[in-house]
């Protein structure tokens, strides 16, 4: 009799809602069906989460060394299904009935499913197939409006890409290989930790150029605008959430493991550079950007970039507090930040704001979506006391300790620099005119039932997170202590 592991159930329950929702979908012809289903199974794939351990050792495997499933994997899978719960009403609602398929449901649980998998991955083979399971289903989203030339645009440009570099990341992994003569993390480790080779750091180098494609770090984040502005909106909202927070805990996982020790001191230098980079360029394209999906594209450049910072740190030290406080900051910036960013791109669809200018006068014509707007765009900037301010805290200052000051001083220059297109916005909303041919906004919760639950619920959730920040925080810091 097999018996399997009790985290291995949630994904197994994401596997299996997709399946039902896409016969459920193909012969009832009904979108809502397979949404409602697939809500039915987030849902139950949380309480399954809330019952696997969150701290303590790691006390589950799966195959040979393919699956290792630990408090810090089941904590991440956690909130990967909390964002996915939240990003279903935008599918919904960013679809008009012409657009809005059961397929759609489907996709995102297939995304959710690899993206669970992704921190739990203790094999090469492993982590690309989950990397491919969750890429795969944004490439077909993105170029959902088939007849729309930039979503075409989009899905190509990402696909493209994207396959170009996951065929970089297999080469890598057969440099690896063929300097190990190992693929599961154990035996990467102690090669590494022996006698790492030219050849082993040419892979590393390698797989980490395809994890800046995917985080959007600066120089591989030239699909990103372009990306952002055509795909759909809620598709653009999954895109700076689910692939972010699944890929930035793998990249925790792989520097404190199999790519730790000599590797990892030559890879915190390239995300040094990553992240110099991306911080500069983000946050000052920003503020030039007249397209609100441009300007959050560039915004998400400049947050990965503040994310690599504790990064930095945790490749750079040996010190195991050090190495935890630095992963533990990285997960919780990245779980804000996904946060923010799907309270935001819901705002985007509830008022069908398109452009800065769409913004003008909209503390007069919905005070509440201001607000609300308002709070995410204060919260994103980093102003105390909301959450963005906590996470920007939590992340900078593992790499003050590892002595990366000069590092953490342009970060905090960016942070200023990023700040101003935030309190752009909020001038906007609140001070400028509305424009004449501006429409009501009172229809909009008929055409979007949902949205304006998972806004108001985002901006409440970022005020508490920020006042009350010790629950998350201690779970984010049990966790990195128990990757391995």
């Amino acid at each position: 009799m097999i018996i399997l592991p009790s985290p291995l159930y949630p994904v197994l329950m994401l596997a299996l809602g997709a399946l039902l929702a896409l016969l459920v979908g193909s012969f009832t012809r009904s979108a809502g069906a397979a949404f409602l289903l697939a809500g039915q199974t987030l849902v139950v794939a949380t309480l399954l989460l809330f019952a696997v351990p969150t701290t303590g050792a790691v006390s589950f495997e799966a195959g040979p060394a393919l699956l290792a499933f630990s408090p810090f994997s089941n904590l991440v899978a956690l909130m990967l299904v909390l964002l996915g719960l939240l990003l279903l009403p935008l599918l919904w609602a960013g679809f008009g009935p012409e657009r809005r398929r059961g397929e759609l449901a489907v996709l995102l649980l297939l995304a959710l499913t690899g993206a669970m998998l992704l921190p739990a991955a203790n094999h090469m083979l492993s982590l690309y197939v989950a990397l491919e399971l969750l890429s795969f289903p944004l490439y077909i989203l993105c170029a959902w409006q088939r007849d729309d030339a930039k979503s075409s645009e989009a899905g190509l440009k990402y696909f493209v890409l994207g396959s170009l570099l996951s065929g970089i990341m297999l080469f890598g992994i057969s440099l690896l290989y063929a300097a190990t003569g190992a693929l599961d993390f154990a035996g990467l480790f102690n090669a590494m930790h022996a006698a790492p080779s030219p050849l082993m750091l040419t892979g590393a180098v390698l797989i980490l150029a395809a994890f800046a494609f995917k985080l959007s770090l600066v120089p591989f984040h030239f699909y990103t605008p372009d990306v952002y502005e055509g795909a759909p909106t809620p598709i653009t909202a999954m895109l700076a959430a689910l692939p972010k927070l699944a890929l930035g805990a793998l990249l925790i996982r792989l520097l404190v493991g199999p790519l730790s020790g000599t590797t990892a001191v030559v890879l915190g230098q390239g995300l040094t550079i990553l992240a110099m980079a991306s911080m500069v360029v983000g946050a000052p394209m920003a503020i030039i950007q007249g397209n609100l999906k441009r300007l959050l594209a560039f915004s998400t450049i400049a947050n990965l970039g503040f994310v690599a910072v504790p990064l930095v740190a945790l490749a750079s030290t040996t010190s195991g507090l050090l190495v935890a406080e630095s992963a533990a900051g990285a997960l919780f910036y990245l779980f804000i930040y996904g946060l923010t960013s799907v309270g935001l791109f819901a705002a985007l669809i509830y008022g069908n704001f398109t452009r800065i200018d769409d913004l003008k006068g909209l503390g007069q014509r919905a005070p509440w979506l201001a607000t609300a707007m308002g709070t995410l765009l204060f919260s994103l900037a980093g102003i105390p006391p909301l959450a963005g301010f906590t996470a920007k805290l939590l992340a900078f200052l593992p790499a003050v300790q590892g002595g990366h000051t000069l590092l953490v001083l342009l970060a905090v220059l960016m942070s200023v620099i990023a700040a101003a297109y935030s309190l752009w916005l909020i001038k906007v909303m609140v001070f400028d005119a509305p424009a004449a041919n501006t429409t009501s906004l009172n229809t909009a919760p008929m055409q979007a039932p949902g949205l304006d639950v998972v806004i108001g619920f985002t901006a409440l959730l970022v005020v508490l997170l920020g006042l009350f920040p010790a629950t998350l925080q201690t779970l984010c810091l049990a966790a990195a202590t128990a990757i391995y």
